[in-house]
């Protein structure tokens, strides 16, 4: 049986259906089959009672169109939800980033703030290292956390400059 959340009006519903037809909602048995009429128009038979609607969506959000009534329908499967859940988990847990010193160098100018937002690939400070001034840029998107270096100090090859979120 495959088992899937189906949100309607913010009211989350679980739903299963099984290789025979047999859908299960809130734990309650029904016969259900599907024919499609047209592109987006199905016929549906729950039980003996027979409803054409018009399905317009992708992934997980849907607009279903029973009459002239449209009803806004997200159906997520349980694996799809855990995964979900996990992924957020993960990476609220693995999203901190540190900026470290790729030499030993000279911090000439600070670029950003913390609390500053970040994207991929902006420039947060120069080092200038045997008279060349280096941009170390961002290799990901955030939120600057911590600054652990000042303008004018020599800092250490590996030694940690910056902290992102």
């Amino acid at each position: 049986m495959s088992s899937y959340v189906v949100t309607i009006s913010g009211k989350e519903y679980s739903v299963g259906i099984d290789a025979d037809g047999v859908l299960t909602v809130e734990g309650s048995d029904r016969a259900i089959d599907i024919h499609r009429v047209g592109k987006d128009s199905y016929s549906v038979f729950i039980g003996n009672v027979s409803t054409q609607i018009t399905l317009k969506g992708n992934g997980s959000d849907y607009q279903v169109l029973l009459g002239k009534n449209q009803v806004d329908v997200r159906v997520e499967s349980e694996r799809d939800r855990l995964l979900k859940k996990y992924a957020t988990a993960s990476s609220s847990t693995h999203q901190r980033y540190e900026i470290h010193a790729p030499m030993p160098a000279l911090v000439v100018r600070i670029e950003v703030g913390v609390g500053d937002d970040v994207r991929d690939g902006q420039g947060l400070l120069i080092l200038e290292a045997m008279k060349m001034e280096n941009e170390i840029r961002s290799h990901q998107s955030g939120k600057v956390r911590e600054i652990y270096v000042t303008k004018g100090k020599a800092v250490e090859k590996g030694e940690l400059l910056m902290l992102l979120e």
